[in-house]
């Protein structure tokens, strides 16, 4: 039977989005030129597309049906255009590429060299595990090139095609097409993948039930330190002089950063992401067939499918648990009994993306952190194109913030137990001085952008002269892209970012002092290419009681450590998201890459204990608790991360070889905060980090 069809295209602002069914989203980006000219603006309407680049460069972009056709102009020193698609790491599950004639399969491990193919040819095709398969047909003269992200630390393929530019013919069509016809089960009734075979797999459900026992001997095992009633240093707090306030907060003494708990100790927050169930829950409509067992929404399972979405997402881990120990789930049950687990573990802290449970960590003084309620599912928009960064200068957008904060804020005003609040997460401040220029005057972000050129300017031929623009009058720069290419528009927009940034920090900071004043502002867990800034940096150290910080990485880099602490004012800093994922024990594909599970333990000592020897890392977050679903996490649907991250399996078995290795240093992180031993240092290439 002929199954092949037209795949489902819209364009959008990052690109054309392939809508592909259980095979997954693809995104095929808009033409990149060569000679370079940046993109400056595009105007997407989900059939079509005007995407400007510099210098006047356009390219008009028609879809119908499977098709696509791109139409150049203004672009008299072009000489060929790329395209490119990133694929989904789990293609390394099974999944195999073919381009012209070549074909193989997606590398489980990282490719060396990266480049898996690189050829001329005008077809590409790739197949998924059950043979779903998504084909694309290029313009001729094609040069193509499939590439292994995993070389440079980013779990996940990379193709594109190049192809000559041809001034007498200056238009191109590309066509795509899906298979989405074949079905082959892939996971068993636990929630593991069928093919793989590694030493925690759980086999039957007998075996489930016995680890009841089995987990009681575990845990019982495990001697632990004696700490305060929070998870502090006894004593420590008459020692060092520090103050009890009854609150969460941040000390200066002996030229080091303290957090303080509530009794006025040292406390070093050894927090986890995802407390709650979350990343577990996976996507299953549409692709059902590949489960070797699906249990109805209603009846015995139906606490493990995620509320609010009837059948459409499912957790695995909440059923084992569930046929574990005879009950349905509740959170309340769950983080009893989890807050028991990681505390014999060392851990001392429900980190973000968690909901704060009723009673279970009250009764059992386990602190927590949360997040401001700014998200924009809360009703507060952000800027179109940057990520996690809303308006300041929106007065419905401040006005809205204050809202929430004002309902929210007041009943956790005197919790004891509350650590602090994050802002929002990764939000990419970076993108900010390329994404206000292109936008419209829909954005006062935008608006304010242009009087304060005006401002300086006054001229609209001073501005253009300073640009290299050709705007006829400054109300003309409102709706229209602008390019920042020159050393004054550069400039202008550092400038710009300042304020902007200054206004933005200020604004949060006083509407979060309205209504709490006892607990902390701990940042917006930047990423490392939001972070290297020390304009931000110094602003941020103005508003922020403390930094945080997800940094991901093999060795920690303390000179830029000390580089970001520096340029805030010597705040302090919370490394607030890192794991390390082992695919060859885990039957899970993709993450920052170990060998086994003991090495994702020693990752940790190295990570935690380098760190915390700096003086001012007040403390860090796993992500996560759980692992992340096979197939893949929910919100993504068929694109999800399923990645190693958990301290515990789908199966609800602790990952012993890796935690034996982390409690190591969290049951002696004290010794090592008080000078009383040196940090661990894990003599492995991939390591150590030379000093520059």
């Amino acid at each position: 039977m002929l199954t092949a069809s037209a795949a489902d295209l819209k364009t959008t602002g990052a690109g054309i989005e392939i809508s592909a069914g259980s095979l997954g989203s693809f995104t095929l980006t808009y033409p990149e030129l060569e000679p370079a000219h940046k993109q400056i603006e595009v105007k997407a309407l989900g059939a079509t597309a005007t995407v400007r680049y510099e210098g006047g460069a356009e390219c008009a972009v028609s879809i119908n049906k499977g098709e696509i056709d791109l139409a150049f102009k203004g672009v008299p020193d072009l000489k060929s255009w790329k395209m490119s698609v990133l694929i989904d790491i789990g293609f390394a599950k099974g999944g195999t590429w073919k381009i012209a004639d070549k074909e193989g399969a997606f590398p489980a491990e990282k490719s060396t060299p990266p480049h898996i193919a690189s050829l001329n040819g005008t077809s590409f095709l790739i197949k998924n595990a059950q043979g779903q398969s998504l084909s694309f047909t290029t313009p001729d003269y094609a040069f193509q090139q499939l590439t292994d992200n995993r070389e440079w630390n980013w779990a996940i393929y990379n193709w594109f095609f190049m192809v000559p530019f041809n001034a007498d013919n200056p238009t191109a069509k590309i066509r795509i097409s899906s298979d989405l016809a074949s079905v082959a089960k892939l996971i068993d009734s636990f929630g593991q993948s069928i093919k793989d075979a590694f030493p925690n797999k759980l086999k039957s459900l007998e075996d489930l039930k016995a680890d009841v026992a089995a987990d009681e001997t575990y845990y019982a095992s495990i001697e632990t330190p004696k700490l305060d009633r929070f998870g502090g240093q006894p004593g420590s707090g008459e020692a060092l002089g520090l103050k009890k306030t009854g609150f969460f907060h941040v000390e200066q003494k002996q030229d080091k950063s303290w957090l303080v708990d509530p009794d006025g100790n040292a406390f070093f927050h050894l927090g986890i992401c995802g407390f709650a169930p979350s990343d577990d829950y996976t996507y299953v409509k549409g692709r059902e067939g590949i489960y070797e067992w699906l249990p109805k929404a209603e009846g015995e399972f139906a606490s493990a499918f995620r509320p609010g979405d009837g059948d459409a997402h499912f957790s695995f881990y909440l059923a084992n648990v569930i046929r574990k120990f005879g009950a349905p789930y509740d959170y309340e049950t769950h983080a009893a009994r989890m807050i028991e687990r990681t505390r014999k573990w060392g851990f001392n802290s429900i980190g973000a993306f968690s909901p704060t449970p009723e009673k279970a960590h009250v009764k059992a003084d386990f602190p927590y952190v949360t997040s401001l309620p700014i998200n924009a599912w809360e009703g507060v928009p952000r800027i179109p194109g940057a990520h996690e960064v809303w308006d300041p200068y929106d007065a419905a957008t401040t006005q809205k913030i204050a809202e929430n904060l004002a309902r929210e804020l007041p009943a956790r005003a005197s919790d004891p137990l509350l650590i602090g609040y994050f802002i929002v997460n990764e939000p990419r401040y970076d993108e900010l001085p390329r994404v206000i220029p292109s936008l419209t005057g829909k954005q006062a972000c935008k608006r304010r952008l242009v009087a304060v050129l005006k401002d300086k300017y006054h001229s609209v031929d001073v501005f253009n002269t300073a640009w290299q623009a050709k705007a006829a009058s400054f109300d003309e720069l409102i709706d229209a892209g602008i390019a920042v290419t020159t050393d004054a528009a550069k400039a202008d927009m550092k400038d710009y970012m300042h304020a902007f940034m200054e206004n933005y920090f200020a604004q949060i900071e006083k509407l979060f002092r309205q209504y709490d004043k006892n607990h902390m502002l701990i940042g917006s867990r930047l990423q490392p290419v939001t972070i290297n800034d020390e304009q931000l940096c110094r602003i941020m150290g103005k508003h922020l009681d403390v930094v945080s910080y997800n940094y991901y990485t093999f060795g920690v880099d303390t000179a830029a450590l000390k580089r970001f602490h520096e340029w805030t004012g010597n705040k302090p800093m919370m490394l607030s998201e890192f794991f390390w994922a082992s695919p060859k024990d885990s039957g899970l594909i993709g993450g920052r890459e170990v060998s086994s599970q003991q090495e994702r333990g020693l990752a940790y000592r190295n990570y935690v204990e380098q760190s915390a020897a700096l003086g001012f890392v007040i403390g860090i977050e796993w992500f996560t608790l759980i692992d992340q679903a096979t197939t893949g996490r929910w919100f993504s649907k068929y694109n999800g991360e399923s990645y190693n991250t958990g301290l515990v399996s789908v199966a609800d078995r602790p990952w012993k070889d890796m935690l034996a290795e982390m409690m190591k240093t969290n049951h002696t992180i004290y010794d090592l905060l008080l000078g009383k031993r040196p940090p661990y240092a894990w003599d492995d290439p991939r390591f150590r980090v030379e000093a520059k």
